[in-house]
Order: C-alpha cells, then structure tokens, then sequence
C-alpha cells in the first residue's frame, strides 16, 4: 500500500490516495485557535483562552466528520462533484492533499476544471482562513458554482438552556459575511460569536441548516446544490451552517480566487477587524509566508543523517513541529500537570527558553503546600478529572527542570521567583523541593505513594481513592525524583537537601523491593482493600510495563536484572506495533481498580499499544544497554502509513485483543506524550549527546545495523558536527585530535568556537 510521500525536502507530505487505513490529519494552529484537517476536508475547530472557555466552532476533538465541504457545479451539464471525493462520492480525475507545516493544500480535477483548497490558521487571530482556486483547463468557457460549507456549532460549555433557543445567525451583504451567535447568558461575556467573510461577493447563501440540507437531511449531495441556487436562509433557534454560493464565468485557461475567512469573536466590532486584515489575496499570501518562514525558522539546526530516510524526516521536521503543537496546547481542551512538564522537558533540546516558561506555567499552577493538580487551562474541573487527586503530578517538576538544567548549564535559574497558586511564591528550586516534600508526605502503610485517584495512568481511579491505596510504579517514579534532585543539590552544593535526598532514596528503594517484587516482576499498586494489582495471581492486568522500565531508570535495579525481567515480560506484552501497556487485558469490571477495567480491551491503556509508555521502556532499554531493542520497539511505535499518518506519532495503536483486531491502526493522532521522551531518545540516547550540567559526554547507542550515522547538534550556542562510523577501534577525535575520555566541557555561555567536529567510532575495543 502507498498513499503519499515526503516532499520538498520532509517539509511537506503528500497524499495521493484519498482512502489511507484511517484518515490522516494536519494541525494548524496558533496559541488560542486549534484546527484539525484531513485529507478530506475533516476535522475540527475551536478557540480557547489561557483561562479555559473553549469554543468550538464545528466537530468536536473525538468527532472525525467533515465539517468543510467545497462543491463545484457545472451549470450546463448539471453535474455537481466536490473538491475532497469523500463529500459526494463522485470519481475524480485527479486529487492530492499537501499537508504541511500550518497549512493544508487539497487540489483536485474533474471535467476539465481543477480547484486548490489551501487552509491554514493566522498566527495571532482565533479563525482560519481558506483560499479556494478554480483554474478552467477544459479548453472551452464555462459556468461553474463554486458552494463553500461549513456546519456551526458554538458550544463548547455547559449552557444555561437548550442549544436551540440559544442561537441565531443572519447575512450582511454589504459587508460580504455571514454572522452566527450563542446568545446563552451563561456565555454573553465570551466568545460565542463567529463569522464568515469573503472577499468576492457571494450570489446566495444559507445559515439555517435544515434549509440547506432538505428533506434529504445529508451532506453528501444537498437538493439546494443539486438544483444550483441556495435559499438565501438566516437561522433562529436552529442548527446552522456557514453556506456561500459563488457563480464564476470562465474564460478558456482563466482562474478565479476566492478567499474565505471564519473566525471566532466577541462581536461584529471585532469581526470587522479581523476582515480588515486579511481583506484580500496579498495580505493573506503574506501572513502564510510569514508563518511558513516562522515554523521552517523554529525548527532549528539540528539535523540528523541515518540510514533511515523516514526516520530523518520524522525527527529533523515533524517530531519537532508537533513538540511545538504540545508546547501551546498539550492534549487540546486542557492542559495536563504531567503532559506541560514532560513537553517541556522535550522542547529544552529544541528551545530552552521556551521549556523554561512552561516549567513556570506548571509552577504557578502548584499550591504553597506542594500539592500540584492533575490540569490546568480548563473549561470545567470536570475536564481531565481535573477536581480530582492525580498522585504523579508533583513527580515530573524535577523531569523538566533536570532537561532543562541538562541543556543549559545555567544553575541560577533555580533562583527565578515564580508564585504558586494559592499564595506566596519562592524559587523553582524550592518549588521543586516542596513537591518531594508532599510527595514524600503522602505515603501509606508499606511506606510506598499513595496512589490516590491515579498516577500516569488516569483510568488507575479506585485503586487509591479512599486514601490507601499505594503505588508501585508511582513509588519509583518518586525514587527516580529523589536521585535527580540528589543530582541538582550536588551541582548547587546544597549537601543538607543532597544528604535527604539520599537517605529517602534508600529508604524507598528498600520499600519497592521488598513490597512490589513478586516472583519475577513488579506489581503495579495496592488497592484501598489491600488487594495486588499487577502480581502473578492476576488473572487480568497481571503485567504492566511502567513499573518494569522505570525500576532500571530510578536505578532500583541493575541492567542484568532488568534482562532478567524482561525474559517473562517481553513474550507477553511485544507486539508488531510496539509493547502493550498491560496484559492480560481486562475483560470484566473490577470497582476496586477502575476504570481501565471498563474500557473495552485493547484501547486505551487496557492491553493496548500506548505509546507514551512504550517510549518509557526505549528509555529504559537504552538504559540497560539493549541498543538494539530499544531501537526495534522505537521503530515499532513511530508513525507509518499503513497505521497512523506517517508524519505524526500517535498516542496510541489497537491493541491485539480488541474486537476489532484486523490491524493495528492509530486511535488518537498528535495530541501525546510520547513526542517528548522520543526527542530525548532520540538525541540522548540513541545519537549518544548525553548532557550534563558541565557539558556533554558522547556515547552513540545506534543499532548494529547501522555503520554511518551524521548529525548536527546546537548546544549552548556551539554547532556540534558529530559522525558516527564502526570500525575495530573505539576512538573519538574532537577537531582531529584523539580525545581518551568522550566528555567535552562546555559552560553554560558555550565555547569559544561556534563549529566543533567530532568523529566517533564505535569499536570492538576501546583504545588504551
């Protein structure tokens, strides 16, 4: 199967198969306005604001629908066809879908007449704009319509009173718009309005949905198109579209443009600003350029050359472009505690400045006694289970602020004075020592975390929630908390906190030994009844993976036990697309672990490939010295057509005890944690460039298979050339010389040259 390919140098992918396995997506975005697009117009859209109101303007996240549709009708023939071929059906003659970064082009051909659909979001405006190009290739004049649909929705909230009676939209013809609102109380001080705007006048237009859509209740091929005349139909208390009819007379080999502008805002006032800037074809082709230019330029330098081609284009463009989309919107409608600071910890590499404003956000959202929530940036608390008690939160403050350290050298950000969110402020290194401090506080009776509503794992909900339940795999993930910021307290030579750190350390570690050990693996937890989750008299969930990878990340075990471990686990849980989070999946309700014991198996961290933590366990091979493993499991949960959009990593593929178990394709495109950890084993581990405060130290842990492998890498402020080669030897020349150790001192303020060349090879033996 082939569906598309990488072009312009992995800049942009193109899809020329407009039926791949499962619809594949583009992000377009800037802070406050997301929109998802598919190679067929689908997706979704919506604006939120840092303090959480979230409107959606049409589709909804989970909702794959096509809320776009262009159609074209040919008013001689009568035949109507649409751009994206899924909308009508009919065949066209030529079609491809161009996504790229922050724009979308979709161009089709049928009849003689050829059509671009380019979208894309403006950098700092809540909407999107579209630019549709209908080019006369046919030989002879013609008379096309050219109809542009959107559906409306304006929710986003719980509203005071049924939808219906909230809404209404109505024309402007003189201003060329169209314009819908929300008139809920609950909603009257947001932004619950929106509209459309055109900068070449439209013949007729629809806004009442069920006008536009007839008796026949379908998108596919409304009656008005069919006919070739909307009704010219405003809307009250009803369901609406956004639904412009232009009719264009074509000269033999002449074109017409027509751009569309939809927004969100808080009234007409604000909507005639938004049209004024982008009131024709030069402004909005400048604004697209800058925004080209913009995500070419945050990119950065660093670049990689292995064997692997797809492998090249993933990490030098897309695994950094999507890093950014986390970076300003984490997991969409919310901001998770844990998601901002594993992100951060992964954008340090690509900008640490950036990293270090959202390790900031994550404090300010921490209260005076350490307790850190499980989101922020929320609609409601009940979004994420954001009222609720998630143990891990405080857990990865010291994850981000070690990769950030790591990749800056500058220990007086420690210093930096950030307010929490209750009262007071301190220092982020007194921030993070108050969220071991809680974290440390919150233990139960086999002095392990309490696991409370959850830990990384969200569907863990009655484990713990009666305030007894403890966590294995949270008890390590404090362990591995406890040995960074013993790490960070030697650099700052602060011995007392260095000295705490340790002696917890051991103290915990003797804990997870002699309570979460069972036979040949770590359970998972204790519930509130005392009872084991995860152990061998389980006769579902009687492995999890976490606690495996992470007892050789923390350092409670050594790499030989970790082999060890994985003789019984690897068998159980290794799958073509990766390891599953846990098996045997469960297939009955247990109320006293949750959740993940309903949700259907194989989906959703029940016996599926959840990639997030599959990227904990490449670490951990890497760890153990499993080079090979790591890379294999690598490849296995990167993105590849035949299971996800090639471009984007998923957070997830089907596991193999779903129901519907034919393939393993991708559940949830983009919005995952997993683009992190695969930057940091990417360049950590994999390419060897192993930070530390006082510079790096080079050790490649490339798979065997690979002889040649190249990159370059930006490290305060130097350019690092490194190649990597096999050869009898191990040696490491640095500007030519031999270098007997691999660590090269950089200060926090770089080194003097702005080029460093490194030649590595991997041998046999190592030179005396």
């Amino acid at each position: 199967m082939k569906y598309g390919s990488y072009i312009n140098n992995g800049l942009e992918y193109k899809i020329t198969n407009s039926q791949p396995p499962r619809d594949w997506f583009n992000m377009l975005w800037n802070p406050k306005y997301l929109a998802s697009v598919g190679q067929n117009l689908n997706g979704f859209s919506l604006y939120q604001n840092e303090a959480g109101v979230l409107t959606n303007l049409f589709g909804k996240q989970d909702d794959r629908s096509a809320p776009r549709h262009i159609y074209l009708r040919d008013n001689e023939t009568n035949d109507v066809w649409s751009v994206a071929p899924n909308t009508t059906g009919v065949e066209l003659d030529d079609y491809s879908c161009t996504h790229g970064l922050g724009y979308t082009v979709l161009e089709s051909k049928k009849n003689g007449i050829k059509v671009s659909f380019q979208i894309f979001v403006p950098r700092k405006e809540a909407g999107e704009i579209w630019s549709v190009k209908v080019f006369n290739e046919s030989g002879r004049p013609r008379n096309i319509s050219v109809f542009s649909v959107a559906k409306v929705i304006l929710d986003g909230v719980n509203l005071t009173y049924g939808y219906n009676s909230a809404v209404d939209g109505y024309h402007d013809r003189e201003k060329q718009r169209l314009f819908f609102r929300n008139r809920s109380v609950s909603v009257m001080t947001e932004k619950y309005r929106a509209f459309t705007y055109t900068d070449v006048p439209f013949d007729h237009f629809d806004i009442s949905k069920d006008v536009f859509l007839g008796h026949n209740l379908s998108f596919e091929m409304p009656d008005c198109i069919v006919k070739g005349q909307l009704s010219d139909s405003d809307a009250s208390t009803e369901y609406m579209v956004s639904a412009l009819q232009h009719n264009l007379n074509l000269d033999e080999g002449s074109e017409q443009r027509i751009n569309i502008v939809m927004g969100i805002v808080f009234d007409e006032a604000e909507a005639d600003d938004f049209t004024a800037l982008y009131a024709n074809s030069t402004r909005i082709d400048a604004e697209l350029e800058t925004i080209k230019k913009q995500n070419i330029a945050r990119l950065g330098l660093s670049e990689l050359n292995t064997p692997d081609a797809d492998f090249n284009n993933l990490f030098n463009v897309w695994m950094k472009h999507q890093l950014h989309l986390m970076a300003d919107w984490a997991r969409f409608y919310f901001k998770g505690y844990r998601d901002t600071l594993q992100d951060a910890a992964g954008v340090a590499i690509i900008d640490p400045d950036r990293a270090l404003k959202m390790l900031e956000k994550a404090l300010e959202n921490q209260k005076s006694n350490g307790f850190c929530p499980r989101a922020f940036r929320v609609s409601s608390m009940e979004v994420a289970a954001a009222d609720k008690h998630y143990s891990d939160s405080p857990s990865w403050i010291s994850h981000a602020t070690y990769s950030i350290l790591r990749e800056t050298g500058d220990l007086s950000m420690l210093d930096k004075v950030v307010s929490y969110s209750d009262n007071g402020e301190d220092t982020i290194w007194n921030h993070n020592l108050k969220a071991l401090d809680f974290l440390w506080n919150d233990r139960g009776e086999h002095g392990l975390a309490l696991i409370r509503h959850g830990d990384w794992n969200d569907l863990m909900d009655r484990v713990g929630a009666e305030g007894k339940g403890e966590g294995v795999w949270m008890s390590i993930a404090l362990a591995k908390a406890l040995k960074v910021v013993e790490e960070i307290a030697a650099w700052k030579g602060d011995t007392k906190i260095e000295a705490q750190c340790a002696e917890r350390y051991h103290e915990i570690k003797a804990n997870i030994l002699k309570y979460g050990w069972d036979e040949d693996h770590f359970i998972y937890a204790y519930t509130d009844a005392g009872n084991k989750v995860g152990d061998n008299a389980s006769e579902e969930g009687q492995v999890f993976i976490n606690p495996q990878s992470w007892a050789v990340l923390a350092g409670i075990i050594d790499a030989e036990k970790y082999e060890d471990i994985m003789k019984k686990v690897e068998p159980m849980v290794d799958t073509p697309v990766g390891p599953v989070h846990n098996w045997p999946p469960f297939t009955k309700y247990n109320k006293d672990i949750g959740s993940i014991t309903g949700i259907p198996q194989g989906n959703f961290t029940n016996g599926n490939v959840y990639c997030h933590a599959a990227s904990f366990k490449i670490a951990a091979d890497y760890a153990a010295g499993r080079n090979d493993k790591a890379f294999e499991t690598f490849k296995r949960i990167l993105p590849s057509e035949e299971k996800s959009e090639p471009y984007a990593q998923p957070n997830s593929y089907v596991g193999p005890s779903a129901l519907r178990k034919d393939r393993h394709v991708s559940d949830d495109p983009w919005r995952t944690g997993t683009v992190a950890w695969n930057m940091l084993n990417c360049f950590d581990n994999l390419l060897g460039f192993k930070r530390t405060l006082k510079g790096v130290t080079i050790n490649p842990q490339i798979p065997s298979f690979w002889n040649n492998v190249s990159y370059t890498r930006i490290f305060r402020g130097t350019t690092f050339n490194i190649t990597i080669k096999r050869g009898e030897v191990q040696i490491m020349l640095v500007e030519g010389k031999e270098q007997k150790d691999n660590f090269i001192e950089v200060p926090e303020f770089g080194l003097n040259k702005k080029e460093i060349s490194i030649d590595f090879q991997i041998g046999k033996t190592k030179t005396n």
